[in-house]
C-alpha cells in the first residue's frame, strides 16, 4: 500500500487546462472518491496517476517516488476500466492469469492467487466461462478481480459501475465497501454520480473545470460545502439556491429575497453580520422545509409562501417542487400529504441549518 500525492499538478491540452494546480494527497489505505460533472478533469486525475497522460506540470508522487517519468508497468497500480476491458477469447481463469503471466509468477503461485480472488469475489463457479456468457454484474468483478490479483499499491477505478442497472449498481457498491475494508489498499474512484460518492468514499474529493472545489468526508461536504458548485452538486435532491440580499434590521440579520424573508439566527448572525447590504444566495435542503399545516410552531421569520409546481409521491416521502418569488425549490414532505399541483402553500423553514453564500465570490460565509 502506498498514499498518493498530486504536488500543484496541471494537465493543459493545447491552451484547454484539464487540470488546474491540484494539491492533493490520498492517504494510505484510503478509499478516495473523485466527482464532478463531465469534463471536471476526474479521469485526466486518474490517467496520470496510471501513467496513460503526463503532466504538464507540478510533481505526482505514489509512496515517496515521484513518477512522473516512470512507464506505467514501473508504478504498481491496476486500473479498473468502465468497459470491464475483459480478453474476449479468454475465460475467465485466464483473464484473472493474465497479468501474472505477464510478470512470469511462478505457476503454482499463480494458481493459488487465481483462486483466493475467485473466492473472494464468489466467481470460483465461472472460471471456465468467457466474458460473452457473464452477466454485466459478473463481468465488473472479474474486471475487479484481474487488478486485485496483482496485489497493487494503488487501484485506479474510473466509473467501474456506470454501465450497470440500478440494482445491480447499489448491490455492487456494497460489495466493493466491503472488499476494501478486507484489502485496505489505497483506491483511487472517479466518478460522476454523487450518491455513489457519498456512500463509498472515506473523503471525497470535488472537481469542477479542472479545479478541487473542495476536499473532505461526505457529511463534511453535504452539511458545509465551501461554495455554490458544492452546495448545488452534493445532495439529492440538490440543495436550494435562492437568490436575495443579506439585511440588518432592528439588531437582527434577515436574507430578504422576492417574496420571502428569512431570520438568521442569532447565533449566527453575529458570525456574519459584516455582510449586511450584500447579495446572497441562500441554501436550504430539501429535507428542511416542510409543509406549515405538518408542524406545530413556525419561530418568527421562518415562513414563506410558495406555488406548488409538482408532486412527486416516491413512496416513503413526497417531493414538493415549488415556486417562490420565481425561483424554483424542492421540499420533502409526508407521503400522506394532501398538496396537489397549484395549490398555494405555507412553508416552513428550519433556519439553523441555513447556508449563505456571498453571491459574487460564491464562496460560503456560514459554515
Amino acid at each position: 500500500m502506498a498514499r498518493v500525492t498530486f504536488s500543484r499538478v496541471s494537465k493543459a491540452f493545447g491552451d484547454v487546462f484539464a487540470l488546474r494546480e491540484i494539491d492533493l494527497e490520498v492517504y494510505d489505505g484510503e478509499f478516495l472518491v473523485v466527482v464532478g460533472p463531465s469534463g471536471s478533469g476526474k479521469s485526466t486525475a486518474l490517467r496520470m496517476v496510471a501513467g496513460l497522460e503526463e503532466p504538464t506540470s507540478g510533481e505526482i508522487y505514489i509512496g515517496d517516488r515521484m513518477v512522473n517519468n516512470l512507464a506505467p508497468k514501473d508504478r504498481d497500480v491496476a486500473m479498473v476500466f468502465q468497459s470491464y476491458a475483459l480478453y474476449p477469447h479468454m475465460n475467465v481463469h485466464d483473464n484473472l492469469a493474465h497479468p501474472l503471466q505477464l510478470r512470469r509468477v511462478p505457476k503454482a503461485e499463480l494458481e493459488e492467487r487465481v483462486r483466493k480472488v475467485a473466492e473472494l469475489l464468489g466467481v470460483t463457479h465461472l472460471l471456465q466461462r468467457r466474458p460473452k456468457e457473464l452477466s454485466g454484474g459478473e463481468r465488473q468483478r472479474v474486471a475487479l478481480g484481474r487488478a486485485i490479483v496483482r496485489n497493487p499499491a494503488v487501484f485506479l477505478m474510473d466509473e467501474p459501475l456506470s454501465n450497470l442497472d440500478v440494482k445491480l449498481r447499489v448491490r455492487t457498491r456494497a460489495e466493493l465497501i466491503k472488499l476494501h475494508e478486507r484489502l485496505r489498499t489505497t483506491t483511487i474512484y472517479v466518478t460522476h454520480d454523487q450518491q455513489e460518492a457519498m456512500t463509498l468514499g472515506d473523503r471525497i474529493g470535488v472537481l469542477n473545470g479542472g479545479c478541487l472545489q473542495q476536499l473532505g468526508r461526505p457529511d463534511a461536504l453535504y452539511n458545509h460545502p465551501a461554495n455554490l458548485f458544492v452546495a448545488g452538486f452534493i445532495g439529492s435532491p440538490s440543495m436550494n439556491l435562492l437568490e436575495g440580499q443579506l439585511i440588518s434590521r432592528d439588531d437582527q440579520l434577515f436574507v430578504e429575497g422576492k417574496d420571502f424573508v428569512l431570520r438568521v439566527p442569532p447565533e449566527r448572525a453575529s458570525l456574519i453580520d459584516r455582510y449586511a447590504g450584500r447579495d446572497v444566495v441562500v441554501g436550504i435542503r430539501p429535507e428542511h422545509i416542510f409543509d406549515r399545516a405538518e408542524v406545530a410552531e413556525a419561530p418568527p421569520g421562518s415562513t414563506f409562501t410558495a406555488r406548488i409546481d409538482l408532486v412527486e409521491p416516491l413512496g416513503s416521502e413526497t417531493l414538493i417542487h415549488a415556486i417562490v418569488g420565481g425561483q424554483p425549490l424542492v421540499a420533502k414532505v409526508s407521503p400522506d400529504t394532501e398538496l396537489r399541483r397549484g395549490h398555494i402553500v405555507e412553508l416552513v423553514v428550519d433556519t439553523r441549518h441555513l447556508h449563505i453564500f456571498d453571491r459574487e465570490t460564491q464562496r460560503a460565509i456560514t459554515r
